[in-house]
């Protein structure tokens, strides 16, 4: 008899219970030959993320200690033939090019049917590329260009920061949550009032949360 061919490791990262116990019980039931792992934050996700050296992931871009994008970069940079889904609730039009840039080969809403997740899953382990048709119209808009509305020339890490601005977190509170001093914090608060220009520590308050409730209008929609 031949051997059993060893199961292939699959990491889900997503801090919702419901989201990860829907989407392992779809890898399980409808995805052949991968074992589903889980993490809620982005530090547990590099700790597996090192020892199982996945070939799939499922990720989400919003996570208890900071975004996904520059998790999406270390996983990849751990495990180079990684395929990675983005599954999120945030809007694919603004969160979606970050994500392919940081090395995403897929982006999902959770919006959508949970049961899509295979779908993308095998379209992006076929060598593939998962998206909506909206959002691969906006990429081939924006194919070549150079960024030009101030929130497109910010860096994800300075969006990651404009974002926790936006919910009211204070300098020391943003710290704590992507693990960076403050200094690095403020440095990137005054980066992000030059190219949004913002006079101000308040405009850039005011500007990130009608960013943040533009965004959750679109997530709606």
């Amino acid at each position: 008899m031949p051997p059993t061919e060893k199961a292939r490791n699959l990491l889900i990262v997503d801090d919702h219970p419901i989201i990860v116990v829907a989407v392992k019980s779809l890898i399980e039931t409808k995805l052949q030959g991968y074992e589903p792992h889980s993490a809620n934050t982005r530090e547990e996700a590099l700790e597996l993320a090192r020892v199982l050296e996945p070939d799939l992931a499922v990720v989400d871009v919003m996570l208890p200690d900071g975004d996904g994008l520059e998790l999406i970069r270390q996983i990849k940079e751990i495990s180079p033939n990684c395929r990675v889904l983005v599954f999120s609730m945030q809007c694919e039009l603004r969160y979606g090019p970050r994500a392919f840039r940081a090395g995403a080969n897929g982006y999902l809403m959770k919006g959508d049917k949970v049961s899509t997740v295979v779908e993308a899953l095998e379209k992006i382990e076929a060598g593939g590329v998962y998206s909506s048709p909206a959002l691969a119209d906006e990429m081939m808009r924006s194919w070549g260009k150079e960024p030009t509305e101030g929130i497109d020339k910010v860096t994800d890490r300075e969006l990651e920061v404009f974002r926790l601005i936006g919910e009211g977190h204070s300098t020391k509170e943003i710290s704590g949550i992507l693990k960076i001093s403050s200094k690095t914090v403020d440095s990137h608060r005054e980066n992000l009032k030059n190219k949004l220009g913002c006079a101000n520590g308040t405009e850039l308050l005011l500007q990130a949360r009608d960013w943040l409730s533009s965004s959750k209008r679109n997530d709606r929609n």
